[in-house]
């Protein structure tokens, strides 16, 4: 994403929240904030970026995705499509056994980080715009601001994470153990809520198909 799109500040969704936490140090709310923002979109992968035409490196080596964008971090690789014949690679849990090689791979696995994959069958030469890569956001830990679009959509997610970390906060004017279960709830409700939207690509799109071999007759039944 553009920097010039990071519109929505941290430092303005605290101030909408000055009135229920009375009495908080600003750098101590800023720090909270941001690990709820970090916790949402890590666990509901709603902040997605498409990274187009990125180089397949030869050999059994990592190939580091990046969005060039100091404000996030990538959590988790969540697609790849090939540049040339529009297939899409399959992903797995752990390196395949065989050693394999050729420029036409059929799967990628995650290795050390989020955002360090590796293709298999490997690859013989090294391919530049090779893949357009489908990745997970999460803002950096020094990150001051999120894209309008983001925040419109999620504000009051993040608004319950943070109320719900605060109020945890032991011997405080502000402190309300009660308050911090109930907004930990409605956080955790709506990660589960938006995880299923981004499964769904947020137009309630048939995320599944029917087994292999199957057929639907007319009356139902499997023919």
């Amino acid at each position: 994403m553009a920097h010039d799109e990071y519109t929505e500040t941290f430092e303005q969704i605290l101030k909408d929240t000055l009135p229920q936490t009375p009495g908080i140090v600003r750098s101590v709310a800023m720090r909270e904030l941001r690990l709820a923002a970090r916790e949402f979109f890590e666990k509901s992968l709603t902040w997605t970026a498409i990274i187009d035409n990125v180089t397949a490196t030869a050999g059994e080596t990592d190939i580091v995705i990046t969005d060039g964008d100091d404000n996030t971090e990538i959590i988790a690789v969540l697609g790849i499509a090939l540049t040339a014949g529009g297939r899409y690679l399959s992903p797995v849990a752990q390196r395949p056994a065989k050693f394999e090689e050729s420029d036409l791979p059929r799967v990628f696995f995650v290795t050390s980080n989020p955002d360090h994959i590796r293709l298999w069958p490997y690859m013989v030469n090294t391919t530049s715009n090779f893949m357009d890569v489908t990745v997970a956001l999460i803002p950096a830990f020094n990150a001051t601001a999120l894209p309008r679009q983001i925040t419109l959509k999620y504000y009051d997610a993040l608004v319950d994470g943070y109320l719900a970390r605060v109020y945890k906060h032991p011997n405080k004017p502000y402190s309300a153990p009660a308050l911090a279960g109930d907004h930990r709830h409605i956080f955790k409700r709506a990660i589960g809520y938006y995880i299923a939207q981004r499964k769904q690509g947020f137009n309630n799109a048939q995320n599944w198909v029917f087994p292999r071999g199957w057929a639907v007759r007319r009356l139902g039944g499997n023919g």
